[in-house]
């Protein structure tokens, strides 16, 4: 097997595995609005769409045009450089999607792959000029220049479109729906039916059967002439049998609207969006059977012919397809990337992953501006009239609740499949991301799911994610370039080592997400069990007395750690405390919310619980800064503990933990320490670290110690202290 050929599987398994991180971010997309309004068990949802996406694959093949030939000039480029320009264009794909996928964000697959075809293009186009004595500053001759700038600007013109279309689609549907769909839809809903049932149809299968694999020009050719016609028997059908469900079978039609779009869009996502994955390993795939034909040496075969229109093997796309399902069904991550943008269009209150900054406030502050001048200038009553069209429904206590209605999800499905399929069948690389993630953007705010309790933090989510959006065009770029110079030097040994960088990559993010979602999945068990216990001050202890006993056991092994100079260990348990306490902040927001269903008897009950989380968190921040100073202490070569420090300090460690434990112990039975015995022991403690800290003072005033010996001996004394004093209050709040 020659080396070539080599490069070809190894970019069919970059494509398998580029399939598996990509589907992660981008494909679960169209998955957003079915689970966002809960329109069926989550099984029934991936059968949908499952089915879809394995047919839209067979609509993709026009869209291999992009990987081959619309970002650079495959007839400047021999096959060997043409080569190492597709595996820094995989290698780029795969690790860039994968660190978004493991940070939860939505990012566009296009736009990356747009980009690192861009960048490596540039990159080894600039090299090959310089390495054959001609102008590389000529771009023109390897950089289809206009042509990129027309799917650059396709691409982020979307972001716009999709917005004001989801604004202007919803709000009609709202004004005219209202959030009392039962008695609305008895009026409405048929038409809608049709309506929505018909453009779904309408752009997914006329607009795209021009990329079909399977069906000829002529067959495509003959159902368009007579589209019209089609379109409106479809209408009628469809408007009959959605009123039909209403008024005699009793259905809401919104349902198998919401189904079908799921089907459409995940038709429309692999029609349009398939290329980003295989697309470069079957041009390199094409490349390689034409280097093979020819008999020409690798550096002396120009690629001209990669210009020309191939069409795709229908049983690549189907396997691709079927890769793509199976992630679908199993991963992890796209679960994450989709509760971002579900949390970001959901209806009410609820955990903001996003923090607020100047910007959103700025925006929001002039929206809100805004929104008062327009009041101020249209008739009240009118406005009044949309005021009630558009009041809220009283917010469901239901855990397992619909983050927002079948009305938003039908529209929103409605109009991306649309704006998707349409720009699928003039063969612009539109991004999926971007048009899904704005519509539902749109439509959440023309819905007013965005209140004051929640617009900063929603506002900042989305200028967040388009941030991202817009590094990961930079970021693709100036990868892929670098990759491709390394490999246009390095060759064949510069591809394995790029290749085994990327596999250790994804196994080593893989390997934390997993610890992170199962620290975020015990967050919400935890947070589940404490609102639905029918003991929760019981719960609570119980709560409380885990954390308290992680963080004081982080504590004692941080002292053995210092006695020992075990610099290694101080690192593994600073990451330790450090997820505690970022545990606890997950959980901050969450302990407040859950009072309202706590199950008590007296509001006092509930203030305890609060009291104790609150002395629970500090003493965790305590337990922190104690094991980052030492850390940093040791990580910098600082001049060791004093000796006689070390013995004091391990002295009173040996006060610290049976005290702890006993504290631990009372809150986990629920059985309270004899309160002048834990009172004498804490104080027991705390004159020992008095003691300890004057002779530190008097040592540091007497030239024994430097002042960063004595920053660090106070600062451990100081939050020890302060650590004694919270778990002697937490056990005071509970037991009195």
């Amino acid at each position: 097997m020659d080396s070539y050929l080599l490069l070809v599987v190894l970019l069919f398994s970059l494509s398998a595995l580029g399939l598996i991180v990509g589907v992660s971010n981008d494909a679960v997309n169209f998955l957003n609005s079915s689970i966002g309004s809960k329109v069926a068990s989550m099984r029934t949802i991936l059968i949908v769409a499952s089915l879809g996406v394995l047919l839209g694959t067979t609509f993709s093949s026009g869209m291999m045009e992009v990987a081959r030939k619309s970002v650079f000039n495959p007839g400047y480029f021999s096959f060997h450089a043409l080569m190492f320009i597709f595996v820094a264009v995989m290698l780029t794909n795969v690790i860039l999607l994968d660190i978004y996928n493991t940070l939860g964000f939505p990012t566009s697959t296009t736009v990356s792959l747009v980009f690192t075809l861009f960048g490596a293009g540039a990159s080894i186009g600039f090299l090959t000029a310089i390495q054959n004595g001609l102008d590389p500053f000529a771009f023109a001759d390897y950089i289809n220049v206009n042509t990129t700038v027309d799917i650059v600007q396709g691409i982020f013109s979307s972001v716009g479109i999709a917005l004001v279309a989801g604004i202007s689609i919803q709000w009609l549907a709202r004004l005219a729906f209202t959030y009392k769909l039962e008695d609305s839809l008895k009026k409405l809903g048929g038409i809608f039916s049709g309506i929505a049932a018909t453009l779904i149809i309408n752009f997914l299968i006329f607009k795209g059967l021009k990329g079909s694999s399977f069906l000829t020009k002529e067959a495509v050719t003959g159902l368009l002439a007579y589209q019209n016609y089609i379109l409106g028997s479809l209408f009628i059908v469809f408007t009959v049998i959605g009123q039909v469900m209403i008024s005699v079978i009793k259905v809401n039609p919104l349902r198998f609207i919401v189904l079908l779009g799921t089907f459409s869009l995940a038709m429309a996502f692999a029609g349009n969006d398939l290329v980003n994955f295989i697309g470069v390993a079957i041009a390199a795939y094409q490349a390689y059977g034409m280097f093979a034909d020819s008999g020409v040496d690798a550096r002396e075969l120009i690629m001209d012919s990669m210009a020309k229109e191939v069409s795709t093997p229908t049983f690549i796309l189907v396997i691709a397809g079927l890769i793509m399902i199976v992630t679908l069904w199993t991963s992890a991550k796209a679960r994450k990337v989709s509760a971002t943008q579900i949390g970001l269009s959901r209806q009410g209150e609820g955990s903001e992953k996003f923090k607020p900054n100047t910007l959103s406030r700025s925006m929001v502050s002039a929206a809100g501006g805004m929104s008062q001048f327009m009041a101020s200038i249209g008739p009240a009553k009118v406005q009044a009239w949309i005021d009630k069209r558009f009041t809220l429904p009283p917010p469901s206590k239901d855990k397992d609740a619909p983050a927002f209605d079948l009305l938003r999800a039908a529209v929103d499905l409605m109009v991306a499949s649309s704006l998707i399929a349409y720009a699928t069948s003039l063969g612009l690389p539109l991004s999926t991301t971007y048009v899904v993630f704005m519509v539902g953007m749109g439509s959440s705010l023309a819905d007013r799911a965005w209140g004051r309790e929640s617009a900063v933090y929603r506002v900042a989510g989305v200028l967040n994610v388009i941030g991202g959006w817009l590094l990961t065009a930079a970021v693709a770029f100036l990868a892929a370039a670098l990759f491709a110079a390394f490999l246009f030097y390095g060759e064949f040994i510069a591809a394995l080592i790029l290749t085994v960088f990327a596999i250790g990559q994804i196994v080593r993010s893989n390997m934390g997400f997993a610890k992170k979602m199962k620290s975020e999945n015990l967050v919400d068990d935890e947070v589940y069990l404490l609102s639905h216990s029918e003991d929760p001050i019981s719960m609570s202890r119980s709560l409380m007395a885990a954390d308290i006993r992680r963080s004081a056991n982080i504590v004692a092994m941080a002292g053995e750690a210092l006695v020992a100079k075990q610099k290694r260990s101080s690192i593994r348990l600073n990451k330790e405390i450090e997820a505690v306490v970022n545990r606890q902040r997950s959980m901050e927001l969450k302990m407040t919310r859950v009072l309202k269903e706590l199950k008590l008897d007296a509001t006092s009950q509930a203030s305890v619980h609060l009291m104790a989380f609150d002395y629970i968190c500090d003493l965790s921040q305590s337990a922190r800064n104690m094991v980052e100073d030492q850390y940093a202490h040791l990580a910098n070569f600082h001049k060791e503990p004093h000796g006689q420090f070390l013995l004091a300090y391990a002295d009173v460690l040996a006060l610290f933990n049976p005290y702890m434990s006993r504290i631990v112990v009372a809150l986990e039975s629920g059985h309270a320490e004899a309160h002048a015995d834990l009172l004498n022991a804490k104080r027991r403690i705390v004159m020992d670290i008095n003691r300890t800290l004057e002779l530190d003072v008097q040592r540091y005033r007497q030239g024994e110690l430097t002042t960063r010996q004595t920053h660090l001996q106070t600062k451990l004394l100081l939050e020890l202290r302060d650590i004694t004093a919270l778990a002697y209050r937490v056990h005071k709040v509970y037991f009195g």
